[in-house]
């Protein structure tokens, strides 16, 4: 099983595309308005393109992260299976209290005066409590995952992609600001490797309680 160290060093990469990410998009946080970034990236919608956020954006359901899991497991893939769990879990628990106790209006409520017309009827949310993403920190969290354990250029890329993808779908669909996206994604990628760490940590604690994930298994990474 790889060090903590091999795995920063073997996905490089990723990790620094990511790092790319979070720079531009608190970019455009630090000297833009929630509004105006909102604005910037909703200039084009069509009924086609609907369909396909709305497809991206339950990439990013919990329910999803836990069929991965679910099905890693009976693949005989435990450890991995258990990163994939552990990770959404803790990213879930970091926002789902964030949530609670930052009480931010999601677009539907913050712009309801505006002249704003793609608001999209029974998908978007007209309610508070939307910071942070929760759809964005789960896909930062399986896609890093996902990414560490295949350790491959092009694959790290399209999964990147791809929960960039889960990201902008809840700006698109009306869901969240740039910022709850940000720093969904944020959670959603320390707290893979956060589970990384424990999870290979020599500590008699984590190796007694995931002995029976990682024993008698294919090699997990």
């Amino acid at each position: 099983m790889p060090t903590f160290k091999a795995i920063i060093k073997n996905n490089k990469f990723y990790f620094i595309s990511s790092f790319v990410f979070f720079l531009l998009a608190a970019f455009f946080c630090l000297f833009y308005t929630r509004a105006e970034s909102f604005y910037f990236l909703n200039t084009y919608h069509s009924p086609a393109a609907t369909n396909i956020f709305i497809f991206f954006t339950w990439l990013g359901d919990g329910l999803f992260c836990i069929m991965v899991a679910i099905a890693l497991f009976f693949l005989n893939r435990r450890y991995l299976s258990l990163l994939v769990l552990t990770s959404y879990l803790l990213s879930g628990l970091i926002s789902q209290l964030l949530k609670y106790f930052i009480i931010e209006a999601r677009p539907a409520v913050f712009l309801k005066e505006s002249s704003y017309k793609y608001f999209i009827d029974a998908v978007t949310l007209h309610n508070y409590h939307g910071f942070p993403s929760g759809h964005t920190a789960s896909a930062f969290a399986l896609a890093t995952v996902l990414a560490v354990v295949i350790s491959n250029t092009i694959a790290g890329l399209m999964l990147l992609m791809l929960a960039v993808a889960v990201g902008y779908s809840r700006i698109y669909l009306g869901q969240h600001f740039l910022v709850d996206v940000l720093c969904g994604a944020i959670i959603g990628a320390l707290s893979a490797m956060l589970c990384f760490y424990l999870l290979n940590s020599q500590h008699h604690f984590f190796k007694k309680r995931f002995y029976y994930f990682t024993s008698n298994a294919r090699e997990p990474l």
